[in-house]
């Protein structure tokens, strides 16, 4: 019997299966079912863009990850996982879409030559006020609902959201989310025998599970996770992030165990956070 063993929305892991050129069929397929649902394929075929600049720092690494790829039509699609809830979400994944979109335009480039730009965020957390898992925004009116231009648009899949009672009865994007929900042994073994492409992933996690190399740093990640949370759950206890602007205070604590980690003079990370010497001081204490 098969037996599930990893988190499949850990970074690592979920480039592995999704950000490589050898198993660019599944990302073919995952990337038709968000924009597509059961209807037609439209997309045939993708190449992966090497953005080159992941964050070192463990909170980078837990914050976003980016699979970028390019459509057989030009289309881009940006592939993130978010699983740890942070402050300003929505204007992080307007910002990334722009970088994306902009990015595009080279000196002496006309505006025609821009291509739609797509999102595409799994969250392992409740986000949005709607019931539905996988909810789709656009830019349109706000009265007549027309849309302004279809180079926009950004899906959301809410993990925790996900309701099935038969793995058997699930349209393409249904057993994908099913899969990173980290559905129970039994369930993956019904997804490997419900479709080709779904044995095909659980093969490629097999397959990874049993590669030494791949495994431990699939653990460094892992680790780097279990480590954040800590420093989050030890600074509230110190009271670090007591009070209405919890929020912004996590997103300071963040970045100066981030800065602490890299040697950085308490006094600069203070004055670079705006927390109190004390406080960093007190972080400092607690990585030690």
């Amino acid at each position: 019997m098969y037996t599930t063993e990893i988190n499949r929305l850990n970074d690592f892991y979920f480039k592995y299966l999704l950000g490589n050129e050898k198993r660019k069929n599944l990302t073919i397929h995952f990337l038709n079912a968000v924009l597509y649902g059961d209807e037609t394929p439209h997309i045939t075929d993708v190449s992966f863009i090497d953005k080159d600049k992941e964050p070192k720092q463990a909170d980078g690494k837990l914050v976003k990850l980016d699979i970028l790829a390019r459509t057989d039509t030009g289309m881009l699609i940006d592939i993130e996982v978010q699983i740890q809830r942070h402050p300003h979400l929505a204007e992080r994944f307007l910002y990334y879409w722009a970088e994306m979109y902009g990015g595009q335009l080279r000196r002496g480039d006309e505006y025609s030559a821009l291509k739609p730009a797509v999102s595409i965020v799994l969250m392992d957390f409740d986000y949005l006020p709607e019931e539905s898992w996988h909810n789709v925004y656009h830019i349109c009116n706000d009265v007549s609902k027309q849309v302004l231009t279809h180079h926009f648009a950004m899906h959301f899949i809410e993990l925790k959201k996900f309701r099935y009672s038969d793995i058997k009865l699930l349209h393409r994007l249904g057993k994908w989310t099913a899969y990173f929900s980290n559905c129970s042994a039994e369930e993956t073994e019904e997804l490997a025998m419900s479709d080709p492409i779904m044995k095909e992933v659980v093969n490629a996690e097999m397959a990874f599970t049993e590669d030494e190399i791949m495994r431990r740093q699939y653990a460094q990640r892992e680790k780097a996770l279990r480590d954040y949370r800590s420093d989050m759950a030890e600074a509230r206890r110190e009271g670090i992030l007591e009070g209405k602007r919890e929020g912004k205070n996590e997103e300071k604590v963040s970045i100066a165990v981030n800065m602490l980690r890299l040697g950085i003079d308490v006094s600069h990370i203070a004055a670079a956070t705006g927390l109190s010497i004390a406080d960093v001081e007190l972080l400092k204490t607690k990585l030690r």
